[in-house]
């Protein structure tokens, strides 16, 4: 017969788990009871406002890094389609309220770095289309294959209303390719899974082999392995592509070349991304399972929001950035970002302390969003684009507004 200490031990274990199953439980009842949203008739009517609340509490509270890492697999995405061009995805819209000047400025300066290229037909509308897709359908996926929970009706249609409220801004055409845009949508929830299945359309024709998805997603694996040890990174770059899937991993090329006659030439192209293995395979389903559980029965949720942005300084205006992978853009040095546990980490894998790039620790204004050479430019069509937004999104439901 089990001793009394071992009894004890089993009953605190059983105690504590089911005060973290039942604190975790409680705060999605909360904020279920908090919006109001108790069946799929009341979705219809989720405001703008509402949607860009539950998707900040996702965001900040419930769900930060795998709802980042979502996201960073959607650029692998959208960097997989030949003819396509990436844009930036911008926090400073998705944590503030969708008729305030942060969310409005953010997305007029999304749309002024992506005017030139539009206006060049570099980006077309399908290709604005599926980046609007992937937003919506990776955090989805990702949550239900690897959380702790999945997102629950009121959560997901949350998202598919707040990124229709995006395409709206961005002035996404819908008609021609949703099948349902003629109609309508009767929520958030319709929305997403129709335009869910227009990507996986799109994906089959455009997503292909192509030299040019390289270098981007050489760059992006590059950032996420960044700070682990090289001997480790071969098979941690295994287990990634795990992630990717096979149509992802297969779009992305190595290309040999020869020299024939003073000049170089095409050889061969082959995958950048082989097959992964079954320990990988094993090592990352496993990995993620096992983090699935610990947060389910052994971990309280999250008392206090992630904060990735602090408010506008009251005199310069400018934000400083407190979350990055590998080099800190706008955050503020300060003893404990140089010499506390992170910054001792990062000391020791040789990579980048806040403080390192000049004037860039000092803050950013929205208008320094983009490349190096559109750098506090465009401060004109922001006005005029910050004006149309000002008469056109509202903090209404967005499918009673546009189709």
């Amino acid at each position: 017969m089990p001793s009394t200490t071992t009894t004890v031990l089993l009953a605190a274990l059983a105690v504590y788990v089911g005060i973290c199953s039942a604190l975790r439980f409680h705060f999605e009842r909360a904020m279920r009871k908090k919006f109001n949203y108790p069946d799929r008739e009341s979705l219809s009517r989720m405001t703008n406002d509402d949607a860009q609340s539950i998707l900040e509490y996702i965001v900040t509270r419930e769900f930060p890094y795998l709802y980042k890492l979502a996201l960073q697999f959607a650029i692998f995405k959208v960097r997989c389609q030949a003819e396509g061009e990436n844009w930036r995805e911008d926090w400073q819209f998705s944590l503030n309220p969708p008729t305030s000047p942060r969310c409005l400025k953010a997305i007029a300066r999304m749309n002024y770095l992506h005017s030139t290229y539009k206006a060049a037909g570099r980006i077309s509308n399908a290709d604005f289309l599926y980046t609007l897709a992937v937003c919506i359908m990776e955090p989805i996926r990702f949550m239900r294959l690897y959380e702790w929970r999945p997102l629950n009706d009121m959560e997901a249609c949350a998202i598919g209303t707040f990124w229709k409220s995006i395409g709206d801004a961005m002035q996404i055409e819908y008609k021609g390719y949703l099948s349902r845009a003629e109609t309508g949508w009767r929520d958030g929830l319709d929305f997403a899974e129709d335009i869910t299945a227009w990507a996986k359309g799109y994906e089959v024709e455009c997503m292909k082999p192509a030299v040019s998805n390289t270098k981007p997603a050489e760059q992006l694996v590059e950032l996420l392995l960044f700070h682990y040890p090289a001997v480790m990174k071969p098979f941690l770059l295994e287990v990634l592509t795990v992630l990717m899937g096979d149509r992802v991993r297969e779009a992305f090329l190595w290309v040999w070349f020869i020299m024939w006659t003073w000049r170089w030439e095409l050889a061969d192209a082959v995958n950048r991304y082989p097959e992964p293995g079954i320990v990988a395979a094993l090592v990352a389903f496993l990995g993620l399972n096992a983090r699935r559980l610990v947060l389910r029965f052994l971990l309280p949720p999250r008392f206090k929001n992630f904060e990735y942005f602090s408010e506008p300084d009251p005199t310069t205006g400018r934000i400083y950035h407190w979350d990055y992978l590998v080099h800190p853009w706008y955050y503020k040095p300060t003893l404990w970002s140089q010499w506390g546990p992170m910054g001792l980490m990062t000391r020791l894998v040789g990579g980048t302390l806040p403080g390192a790039h000049g004037d860039m620790a000092k803050g950013f204004l929205t208008e320094d969003i983009g490349p190096w050479n559109r750098m506090g430019r465009g401060a004109l069509e922001m006005g005029a684009d910050e004006e149309r937004l000002r008469k056109e999104r509202v903090s209404a439901c967005p499918f009673a507004t546009r189709v």
